[in-house]
């Protein structure tokens, strides 16, 4: 009998067959519950190696045994006066056909019903970072800008207000998925189609609408269209007298609307959270609107917040009870003292501010809870309290990214990494035109060091905002901060335009130092951006100790002296009342220069009373900042053993030391001959 003829009279084809339908059958089902279990994709690969180093097995099993009434026996003991193989034969056709039968079945669920599992795979979990989901779902819209109906230019404040308030509104609704003012301000005046811009953010309905101020009268009108088929779901046109009441009464009445063509009928709690007059002065009324406008212009600058000041005290002077005028007093009090006046004065007026709103406003109102959260992160750095009031705000309120800005925010302050981005993603999903928002997350990635979805964010991220240069200097410098490549991120940094901002500042700073050019780390010093932020109060001293470290690599040792010694000056007298955060960096600065100068005791001393001051267990963000410099105070003095056990606590960790900032900075030069060292911080592609 020829070889052919025994391996399919002993069902070894039969075997292959249905050992390979099998096979698949179990890839395809690992590969659809993977995302579901949240497993990651190793496992389908190891699935697969294994069914691969069964399949020759299989078929030597096929050989040699025989499937028996009485059970597996050897193939050389089966009488075959019966008809054993043909009845194997039948048992393995019943599986194959099984098999097939299963694998059409997953093909037809994947044809027919691939949007819930898609669903559950992009599903936001408190551990990573996932793509934003393309579309929000039925219950979702977008809140176009209001056109200016007026014939006067300068009532865009008001129409402006309007739309403000109705999504404020909006974002109050749990159900309801509400695209954020940011994103949809880039489709004022647009030409674009509706189902063009319901595709483009995600959403099933958008509305539109305009406002027209004629004496004592206003007219509003608002009409809800389906994205997908541009059909109109509601129009209403209100003309009423010029008051507050009638004003709030068309935003709750245009909400209502909304809310019940989208998602159904509101319940007994979501009509108490429709509008209610704030004031009942006009005037006031303006004058925040104003402010509030001038808040929304572009940056994070000290210059809006004064510009928007007068006018919120103006609307608190006719009305002295407009609770939400004194909470965004409160806010604008508090935005310039972390910028820039970090004086008890500032912080008394917040405080004054916030303390007569809430006698005003129910200690729930979520506008209430997110400024009180605010206040505790600005002013008191009591980050568990601050959260406490955020998350009870963003359950009263969901679809405000801002308060899920602050979450992520606070949430890194308490090491919450993987919940800080989680939030940050979220807030993305609903305003996906925030760039400060994505800066945010960016900036949050790199702490993390987990620069390969870093990468991904930046590559997104950049398409849509081109020109913006925080993100742009942070993809420069990410070939440095992963992989040591300085070249490429001098290539990349040299493309960005120049500005003010902290990140630009930064990586200007820095970039000379690994690329070992002395006198351009100097000389970087006079640019004005440098200038402008060294000015700020907590880089007290920072300048003439860079310029100390520079001068020494470049054998000038007289000019360092000089700079170590004006360094050392500008601390004597380090002003206490500052914020932690502040004060702990001056005194690391003072420690250095002293180390530098030999007075090793003094400068250790010092270093451990920043470390106290504002420690990694009360701020997990800027609280490794003076353990690292304590580190680099030890290894100076000598105390290798202490500045090493910290290094290997801060190596790695999240806004920790990163390993080519200590394999390549020149400051660690003196360190290299310690093979403990070399060992502790080596990258892990370098051999």
């Amino acid at each position: 009998m020829s070889l052919f003829s025994e391996l399919k009279r002993r069902n070894v084809f039969r075997a292959a067959i249905g050992y390979v339908v099998m096979g698949w059958l179990v890839l395809q089902v690992a590969e659809t519950l993977n995302p579901v279990l949240e497993l990651p994709p190793v496992v389908s690969k190891i699935i697969f190696l294994i069914l691969v180093l069964g399949f020759v097995p299989v078929l030597l099993f096929s050989w040699a045994y025989e499937l028996t009434p009485q059970g597996i026996k050897k193939e050389s003991e089966v009488d075959r006066a019966g008809a054993i193989s043909s009845d194997t034969a039948k048992k393995l056709d019943l599986i194959t056909l099984v098999a097939v039968v299963g694998v059409i079945g997953l093909v037809a669920i994947d044809r027919f019903f691939p949007k819930e599992i898609a669903d559950k795979s992009q599903a936001v979990t408190e551990t990573k970072l996932e793509p934003i989901p393309a579309r929000l779902g039925d219950q979702s819209i977008a809140v176009l800008p209001f056109a200016n109906r007026s014939k006067l230019d300068d009532d865009m404040f008001f129409t402006d207000g309007i739309h403000d308030d109705l999504l404020t509104q909006l974002a109050k609704f749990r159900d309801l998925k509400v695209i954020s003012r940011t994103s949809v301000m880039e489709y004022r005046g647009t030409e674009k189609k509706i189902p063009d811009i319901g595709g483009e953010l995600g959403v099933a309905n958008v509305l539109e609408g305009g406002v027209q101020r004629a004496g004592p009268k206003v007219r509003i009108n608002a009409q809800l269209i389906d994205a997908a088929t541009d059909e109109h779901l509601w129009a209403e046109t209100y003309e009423r007298e010029m008051t507050i009441d009638n004003l709030f009464d068309i935003q709750s009445d245009i909400t209502r609307r909304i809310v019940a063509e989208v998602k159904g009928q509101l319940s007994p709690e979501e009509q108490k959270a429709l509008a209610s007059a704030p004031t009942q002065s006009v005037e006031a009324y303006e004058n925040y609107l104003r402010a509030r406008q001038l808040l929304t212009g572009s940056g994070y600058n000290v210059q809006k917040y004064k510009a928007a000041q007068p006018y919120v005290e103006d609307a608190l002077r006719i009305d002295a009870d407009f609770a939400q005028a004194h909470l965004l007093l409160a806010e604008i009090h508090g935005a310039i003292y972390w910028i820039e006046d970090e004086t008890p004065e500032r912080q008394n007026a917040a405080s004054a501010a916030l303390e007569r709103a809430r006698t005003l406003l129910d200690p729930d109102s979520p506008e209430l809870l997110a400024a009180l959260g605010e206040y505790r992160y600005r002013f008191e750095q009591d980050y568990e309290a601050a959260l406490r009031a955020q998350l009870k705000a963003h359950a009263a309120m969901p679809g405000n990214t801002e308060i899920l800005k602050q979450i992520g925010l606070t949430r890194r302050r308490l090491g919450l990494w993987d919940e800080a981005a989680t939030s940050l993603l979220q807030g993305m999903e609903l305003n996906p035109g925030d760039v400060d928002l994505v800066s945010i997350a960016v900036d949050t990635l790199a702490m993390m060091q987990r620069w390969s979805q870093l990468s991904e964010v930046l590559s997104s991220a950049r398409l849509r905002f081109a020109d913006n240069t925080d993100l742009a200097i942070n993809e420069a410098m990410l070939p440095l901060w992963s992989e040591g490549d300085v070249k490429t991120a001098r290539v990349r940094y040299d493309s960005v335009r120049p500005n003010f901002g902290p990140e630009y500042v930064y990586a200007t700073l820095d970039l000379p130092w690994y690329e070992r050019n002395f006198s351009a780390a100097v000389e970087v010093w006079d640019r004005p951006e440098v200038v402008e932020l060294s000015a700020a109060i907590g880089w007290t001293g920072y300048r003439e100790l860079n310029l100390a470290m520079a001068y020494q690599h470049l054998g000038q040792h007289e000019t360092a002296d000089k700079f170590l010694r004006e360094a050392v000056q500008r601390l004597a007298d380090i002003d206490r009342s500052h914020q932690r955060v502040t004060v702990a960096s001056q005194l690391a600065t003072l420690a250095i220069a002293l180390a530098l100068q030999d007075e090793h005791k003094r400068a250790i001393e010092i270093a451990q009373e920043a470390v106290e001051l504002h420690s990694l267990e009360n701020d997990k963000v800027d609280g490794t900042n003076p353990m690292k410099w304590l580190s680099y105070v030890l290894a100076l003095a000598g105390e290798y053993d202490r500045s090493l056990d910290l290094i290997a606590q801060l190596i790695d960790q999240p806004s920790g030391f990163r390993r080519w900032e200590l394999y390549l900075h020149p400051r660690w030069d003196f360190f290299r001959n310690d093979e403990r060292f070399n060992a502790l911080i080596r990258p892990n592609n370098i051999e």
